[in-house]
């Protein structure tokens, strides 16, 4: 089932959130309600995520039973040697997988390349939905019960059903077991966690309609011309950065803003996700805020198990390049992917190298030098913004031949070609003013206004105001999404 289509908001989610509640509210609440809603998300997340693509349901069954067992095995095991080879075993089988999975294609094109004339048929070898982000959630959680950190889940069913969640499974976040054990164990049903599910639905879904899938079309045509060796105008290729960079932060940010607002829904509290990355003053700082839950699971169960920062900064650097390197494998085949993650790797051992040292979260500016602290202020955001958007290019492009053009042409060394000059059909009036208001709501900007408006107006009156807006954003989406403007989420892929 495509997440975001029509279908899916329209059909799937008001049958799944509302069979949910009819089960809570028709059991009165208590363990038996909370076992029959479990029972009826795992068939609708199998549903969702399986029933169009029944071929990646063997290969996530077989995971979620061999990690629950090895779970169970090194929890009532004794003896530290079992623990120990059980649990690698199981994350090893898991990265194996993945692995064959993700990376099968080299295998695909080897085979080709070999036997030209297909002596030799080539493997076909297609990755399971979410692939990706579930094998993460199961060796997060044998690591978590290997380190004492939690038992395993009570049953089966629970622990099947959190590993298949429909709003996660696709593009994350990765939720650990700890985070949400205890909803499953009981989860009553709450008007206001609802309401607040609600809206922050409305608000991812515009993120990705209004906002996302506009910018994508120049994106796209500016990729393409690139593609094809053509240079662009400076102006046009930093026009092309900024709109892909846009487009990926509402991408992603409004999934996590879905799949937030659906877990709600469904009696869940997802972390946060984003924490308005833009606003970043460093690379450090931008990992901090950006996809979050996979920095804390590269932090969690690489970065501090390979030594960190506790062994000295040349170890803490050298680290930090293995764990950026592999963080830009995970995301996909390809040089270009590597090179990304190298970069933000380089880029944090410079700044742990020669930056500052980071100030105390929240602490005001000095009233002496105000104006020398609020200048290294902007400094530093626009030193995030321009690394974070040079990498993207890398991130983007197919191939080091794609970025290499888009680089040139970003910094006019090469000349725009005739190709490129059709560009500016797709720099419309409704593109120009979803790209300004776009770099303008992706700092944060409504966190701002909504303090104001409960300032002004009070509690109730600035929720119901907020909500109206979300609302009228909301159903315009859906408009856009009916009219077939609609594109996948770009972290689908991953």
């Amino acid at each position: 089932m495509v997440f975001g289509s029509l279908y899916f908001l329209a059909v799937f989610l008001p049958v799944a959130v509302f069979g949910h509640w009819a089960l809570q509210l028709a059991l009165r609440g208590g363990r038996a309600a909370t076992v029959a809603a479990n029972a009826w998300l795992l068939c609708a997340s199998l549903a969702a995520c399986f029933l169009w693509d029944l071929k990646g349901l063997p290969v996530f069954a077989a995971c979620a039973v061999a990690t629950d067992v090895a779970a169970r095995v090194v929890h009532r095991s004794r003896r530290e040697k079992v623990r120990s080879i059980v649990a690698a075993a199981g994350v090893a089988a898991n990265l194996v997988m993945l692995c064959l999975f993700k990376y099968g294609g080299i295998v695909e094109s080897w085979v080709s390349s070999c036997a030209p004339d297909g002596i030799i048929p080539a493997p076909r070898i297609v990755i399971p939905l979410g692939m990706s982000f579930w094998v993460f959630r199961a060796i997060s959680y044998l690591i978590d019960v290997r380190r004492g950190t939690h038992p395993p889940a009570a049953n089966p069913l629970d622990f099947i059903c959190w590993m298949a969640l429909f709003p996660i499974f696709v593009s994350g976040p990765i939720v650990r077991w700890n985070d949400v054990a205890e909803s499953f164990r009981s989860r009553p049903f709450s008007a206001d966690l609802a309401a607040s599910g609600f809206l922050r639905l409305f608000v991812g879904v515009a993120k990705k309609a209004l906002v996302a899938d506009i910018l994508a079309g120049f994106a796209n045509a500016a990729w393409t011309v690139a593609g094809g060796g053509h240079g662009m105008s400076p102006g046009m290729a930093f026009l092309a950065v900024a709109a892909y960079s846009l487009q990926l932060y509402f991408d992603f940010s409004g999934y996590s803003d879905m799949a937030i607002g659906i877990g709600r829904l469904l009696g869940f509290r997802f972390k946060e996700n984003f924490l308005w990355p833009y606003a970043a003053t460093g690379i450090r700082d931008f990992w901090r805020r950006w996809h979050i839950s996979l920095s804390v699971w590269f932090r969690e169960y690489l970065y501090i198990p390979l030594g960190g920062g506790r062994a000295g900064t040349a170890r803490a650097c050298l680290n930090s390049l293995v764990v950026f390197t592999l963080c830009g494998v995970w995301h996909g085949v390809g040089l270009p992917f590597a090179a990304w993650g190298l970069w933000h790797g380089i880029l944090v051992c410079c700044e742990r190298l020669f930056g500052p040292k980071p100030q105390t979260k929240g602490a005001p500016l000095p009233r002496r030098g105000f104006a020398a602290a609020a200048a290294r202020f902007v400094l530093a955001h626009a030193y995030a913004i321009a690394a974070v958007f040079f990498g993207w290019i890398f991130f983007r492009s197919p191939d080091f031949s794609t970025a290499w053009t888009v680089v040139k042409s970003l910094f006019g060394a090469i000349p725009a070609a005739r190709e490129a000059r059709t560009l500016w059909l797709d720099c419309t009036p409704l593109f120009s003013v979803t790209l300004a208001f776009a770099a303008v709501f992706c700092l944060p900007v409504v966190p701002f206004l909504r303090r104001q408006l409960r300032r002004i107006f009070g509690e109730t009156a600035a929720w119901s105001l907020e909500s109206i807006v979300a609302t009228i954003l909301f159903l315009a989406a859906l408009l856009s999404v009916a009219a077939g403007t609609r594109q996948s989420f770009l972290y689908f892929q991953f």
